[in-house]
């Protein structure tokens, strides 16, 4: 049995928090809350407190969100001590940082699992499982008012088993607004494979939308999220169970048989160095 800690907003964390109580092998310990007393309820009161250092010593895993950012010394001291982190929010690490944590995580044999909402839906579960490569996909996000990082994070995790995310070549293409917004931005990732990606976002079209076209040798593939369409070839399609899977449940089974597969710190060190290099790209254009 795993002892669970912790460590955020309980507003935030709630959700992720009430699916955790379904899995039979783990116990939440307590937490280390951060919030205002306007979002402290039922919840928040059914879950013991600590201070956040006995906590991390009384947990096997800790669940972290950003609302109070973890000096990274003691993310360094919590793999140290060989406890596991889940984080439901991106952590602001560098390049550096990430490399010094896999190097700690392969000596503790720790687990760190990064949050990747769009990879464990069902429709980028059954893409992994019957999309061949080399691929064409252009990936279109609109998330009104989301910086650039927020927004290209979960699309490039997303990709992880797809494409990879180790691009030849990355080509940007940026309209600014008046405002130093961006109203729309275009990043193509071109790999060793000959896939290639785009991603198109910004701030201009309405909140929400979310569509991915595919294209490969005798397959097109067509998702509209927002609507819930999902088509291959003309016809729709229709994910059996095996495609619908918790990232939760997948990180304590990595735990368990210490084995983790994907969205690990890896993962999240190779997104982070392609944002890096996005974002000089995009200081170029703007300037």
């Amino acid at each position: 049995m795993l002892n669970i800690g912790i460590i955020g907003n309980t507003e935030v964390l709630e959700p992720h928090v009430k699916h955790i109580q379904k899995n039979k092998n783990v116990t939440i310990t307590g937490k280390a809350s951060v919030g205002s007393s306007a979002q402290i309820n039922s919840f928040h009161y059914s879950i013991p407190e600590f201070n956040r250092v006995e906590l991390i010593e009384r947990a096997d895993v800790l669940l972290l969100d950003n609302s109070s950012p973890i000096p990274f010394k003691l993310l360094f001291d919590i793999v140290k001590r060989s406890k596991h982190i889940f984080t439901v929010e991106y952590l602001k690490l560098t390049s550096d940082e990430c490399a010094q944590l896999i190097k700690l995580t392969n000596e503790s044999q720790s687990i760190i699992q990064v949050l990747n909402p769009f990879f464990y839906t069902p429709a980028i579960q059954w893409l992994n499982s019957n999309f061949v490569l080399p691929q064409f996909l252009d990936i279109s996000k609109f998330s009104g008012g989301r910086s650039m990082r927020d927004t290209l994070f979960p699309l490039l995790l997303m990709l992880s088993s797809t494409t990879g995310l180790h691009p030849k070549k990355v080509k940007v293409s940026v309209f600014p607004s008046e405002k130093e917004a961006i109203d729309f931005a275009n990043v193509r990732l071109e790999f060793s494979d000959t896939s290639v990606v785009n991603i198109n976002f910004g701030n201009k079209l309405p909140d929400g939308q979310f569509i991915i076209n595919g294209f490969s040798k005798s397959q097109v593939f067509s998702f509209n999220f927002k609507k819930e369409h999902f088509q291959l070839n003309g016809n729709s399609i229709s994910f059996s169970d095996k495609y619908h899977v918790n990232e939760f449940d997948i990180f304590i089974d990595s735990i368990e048989n210490k084995n983790q597969k994907s969205c690990n710190i890896e993962e999240y060190l190779s997104a982070t160095q392609l944002i890096e290099i996005v974002e000089k790209k995009l200081t170029q254009l703007i300037d």
